[in-house]
């Protein structure tokens, strides 16, 4: 008899262990399921409703503080896309596009939609900002061609390029035996997309769930976690700009002559008409613009003081490094900048010089590329108007009504 009492009560403790396991793997079957849901397979260039929250005031001159950078559903700058607007435009580029230390209102993309709105109708154009600092041509191929694949409904595609394929080429084109890392889709992806299907999958079970993704999201930074220590672009304060700037007036040589840029001009004309091909073959307007620079012969002191690019790979910089003159990087943007009218010009596609339209000045600049509130509002005004020019956009909104 009490054999059989100990048998039932095994039976019932391992019933029970049974129902809890079973109890367990629905409830982390759920979890996994919300976490999907909240964050779906999809490419991302930022997060999801990302928000980030500058007071940099006392390093970035010419921007209105504190200022608020937040993303949409769609992971991009701006209002949500929808199929109420008549026109949608997705804007692609580094940080010259998103401009990180400008609030949402301020950076010219969003500028660019109210100033077509006000002319067209309220709601009639959509402008999503998908740029994220440190991108080149090599990511905008992917995000392009990724984005408009998810996004079907946009019409066009906007592209400021060419400042970052020839700031990251410089330190190759210098010394041709540097090497540089393997071709890895995997890191391709990485460095296109913060988010991309598949992006956790190398990561342990236990980990691919809503409480990790929340914690991934709410630790992301656009150049990746890093050492919390150390100072990363894009900090709060703005204290990189200035940690840069000051390392660039303590150079030990500024070289008056760029190396030849063939190799890389090449590949950038390449990786250009391979974004026009993906635009034309999803029936999508393809909108080019040439970047606007302050490098330029004659700047004043105080204008040099502003710059801190042109010098060392990012975690290389240091005091005494060796750095490009001013008069030289302005050449060397002149090359990209022509390259892309060049192949405006081949691919008869209206290509915007927005270089030649915007001042060189400290009061369209902050740093060498970087537009401050008044220079974000009249690249939006130039790029505003030159868009109402096109056909594309005449047509779209024709076509609505």
């Amino acid at each position: 008899m009490a054999e059989t009492d100990s048998e039932e009560g095994r039976v019932k403790v391992g019933g029970a262990v049974a129902v809890a396991v079973v109890s367990l793997m629905l409830v982390m079957a759920l979890v996994e399921a919300v976490s999907r849901v909240l964050l779906p397979n999809l490419y991302f260039v930022w997060p999801p409703n990302f928000s980030m929250v500058f007071d940099a005031e006392s390093n970035i001159g010419g921007v209105d503080f504190p200022s608020q950078l937040t993303t949409n559903i769609h992971g991009m700058r701006g209002d949500p896309l929808s199929d109420s607007y008549a026109y949608r435009v997705l804007a692609v580029g580094g940080s010259t596009t998103i401009c990180v230390y400008l609030d949402d209102e301020s950076a010219w993309p969003q500028r660019v939609q109210h100033r077509l709105n006000e002319v067209l109708g309220a709601g009639k154009v959509w402008v999503g900002n998908a740029g994220r600092p440190g991108h080149m041509t090599t990511e905008h191929v992917l995000q392009v061609e990724a984005l408009l694949s998810q996004h079907p409904e946009i019409d066009a595609v906007m592209l400021l390029i060419g400042i970052n394929d020839l700031i990251r080429h410089l330190p190759k084109a210098r010394d041709p035996n540097r090497k540089e890392p393997p071709q890895d889709p995997q890191r391709a992806l990485r460095m296109a997309f913060s988010f991309y299907p598949g992006w956790d999958d190398e990561t342990p079970w236990y980990r691919r769930n809503i409480v990790a993704r929340v914690w991934e999201m709410s630790n992301w930074h656009p150049w990746g976690r890093g050492d919390p220590k150390q100072l990363r672009p894009e900090d709060a304060k703005g204290e990189f700009v200035a940690m840069m700037r000051e390392y660039r007036q303590h150079g030990a040589e500024f070289l008056p002559d760029l190396p030849d840029l063939a190799s890389g001009l090449s590949a950038y004309n390449d990786r250009v008409h391979q974004i026009i091909d993906i635009a034309q073959r999803a029936d999508v307007d393809v909108i080019l613009m040439t970047q606007p620079v302050l490098w330029r012969p004659g700047l004043s002191t105080a204008d040099r003081k502003l710059l801190w690019g042109g010098g060392p790979p990012l975690g290389r910089f240091r005091n005494g490094a060796t750095y490009y003159s001013a008069e030289a990087l302005d050449r060397g943007m002149a090359l990209y900048n022509n390259k892309l009218l060049e192949i405006c010009a081949s691919r008869e596609i209206q290509c915007l010089d927005l270089d030649a339209a915007i001042p060189r000045t400290a009061k369209i600049f902050y740093d060498d590329a970087h537009f401050t509130d008044y220079g974000s509002d009249r690249v939006s005004e130039v790029v505003a108007e030159h868009l109402l020019k096109r056909e594309a956009l005449r047509q779209g909104i024709a076509r609505a009504r």
